[in-house]
């Protein structure tokens, strides 16, 4: 028997150019024997460069020393570059909170890609088997269209050249080609999972239809086709309902539930590398329209408001500092107060524009405080001659809630004297005629979002 299959895959899916570097995935099991003799057998056609790559991931103990040890003879005859990489993944799960199994791929992936480099493919040994088990999983855990495309053939540069070969034909290539191969004792064990679909459901299925399998293949790629055509679509609607990460409610809503939901996803997976569920995709759409918040994947806060969702973030702290009526410097929390007071000789060098802007000290006490808003606080404004609550004139200005608490607001006991980016309240307004006058100066620190002004 020849790779007659393997070049059929990579034709039909367009996995490989000449002249290219292939890192495949050998664990010594019969599927990735297969790949690893199917590819070394090609591989001068398609002049490529093979290395084989296996991970002994110190869970089985003398089985898994047996599995490295027989990759790597098997690379030795084959005259096949060898690599092998030893980690504790029991160890490592752990120190990352991830399961065995999630934390082995990981392991594997972040191997195989160090040794691809850029341009490099990673071959790995999924089968038609394979493909049809993962759309019955994803069918019993809760899937949509997406999973129910299985393993796609290439994703990014993971190529699966077996993947139209079903298990039987893999078997019959290793004996064809007098190739040996190493079992795992734990694909003989029934607690997995997918071991159950494996060795309980599957053979189920096949007294219903014998080739039940290529059946439930071939289901999964008309899946990924209709899939990746919606997915397009979604490419095209997410530019016009997304908007630095601002989600524009009235074009969201009226998109068909399809599209909305795909959108959704892409939103979330945007702002976080945890997995997005089904729950998270649906609450989203849910919280368009409500005016109401959400606590979503990854401790993510969104909140729906005035036609958009947006990322909600946590309040600014708030602060309070003891000002003197008197020239001097005062930190807090958010920038530096600058505090300048002139006496009445000092008038003249005053243009209309400072003065207007400036506090009559005969009008307040001799220790103030520059803090932050508070509930109730109010200022008749001295060039609007309107009296407004400081939260009334923050949500007409469009001040992100989570900043109103960094905003100085100088006041006199319960009296609002002076407000950061408002100015000086009419009832504390310096003229002509004061006898001393005090002007602030809020130098903002300097951060990601805030400049110094």
């Amino acid at each position: 028997m020849t790779a007659d299959f393997v070049l059929h895959a990579l034709k039909k899916y367009n996995m490989l150019e000449k002249g290219g570097t292939v890192v495949v995935g050998l664990s010594g099991g019969a599927d990735s024997v297969c790949l690893t003799h199917a590819l070394w057998s090609i591989k001068d056609e398609l002049d490529l460069t093979l290395v084989a790559a296996h991970v002994n991931h110190g869970i089985r103990g003398g089985e898994a020393q047996r599995d490295e040890d027989f990759c790597k003879a098997f690379c030795e005859k084959y005259g096949i570059e060898f690599k092998v990489l030893k980690a504790d993944i029991p160890a490592l799960s752990r120190q990352q909170g991830l399961g065995e199994e999630e934390c082995g791929r990981k392991v594997r992936y972040e191997f195989f890609s160090s040794l691809a480099g850029e341009n490099g493919k990673i071959a790995t040994a999924h089968n038609l088997n394979d493909n049809a088990e993962t759309l019955l999983f994803n069918l019993t855990r809760g899937t949509a269209l997406k999973g129910a495309g299985g393993i796609p053939p290439v994703r990014d540069n993971i190529i699966r050249p077996l993947i139209l070969t079903p298990r039987e034909e893999i078997e019959s290539y290793c004996a064809d080609n007098s190739l040996s191969f190493i079992t795992d004792s734990t694909n003989l064990k029934n607690e997995y999972t997918r071991n159950k679909i494996r060795n309980i459901i599957i053979p189920q299925l096949k007294e219903i239809n014998s080739d039940a399998v290529s059946a439930l293949a071939g289901f999964c790629e008309y899946a990924r086709e209709d899939s990746g055509f919606l997915e397009s679509l979604a490419d095209e609607k997410y530019a016009s309902v997304v908007n630095e990460n601002v989600i524009d409610e009235a074009e969201f809503s009226v998109l068909p539930n399809s599209l909305k939901r795909r959108v959704a996803a892409r939103y979330l997976s945007a702002l976080t590398d945890k997995d997005v569920l089904s729950k998270h995709i649906d609450a989203l759409i849910q919280l368009a329209g409500s005016n109401s918040a959400l606590e979503t994947v990854d401790g993510i806060k969104l909140k729906s408001k005035d036609g958009r969702i947006f990322i909600q973030k946590d309040n600014a702290e708030p602060f309070s500092v003891d000002i003197k009526a008197e020239s001097g410097e005062y930190s807090f929390l958010y920038g530096r107060a600058k505090v300048a007071v002139y006496d009445t000789k000092d008038l003249q060098n005053f243009n209309k524009q400072l003065l207007d802007n400036s506090i009559d000290c005969d009008k307040i006490g001799k220790v103030l405080k520059l803090r932050s808003r508070q509930e109730g606080d109010k200022i008749t404004l001295a060039k609007r001659g309107v009296t407004k609550t400081l939260k009334k004139l923050f949500i007409e200005d469009k001040i992100p809630e989570e900043k109103r608490n960094s905003v100085a607001v100088l006041a006199d006991g319960d009296s609002v004297v002076w407000v950061q980016g408002y100015g000086v309240s009419k009832s504390f307004k310096a003229n002509a005629y004061s006898n001393k006058i005090m002007s602030i100066i809020i130098e903002e620190k300097v951060s990601d979002e805030h400049n110094a002004k």
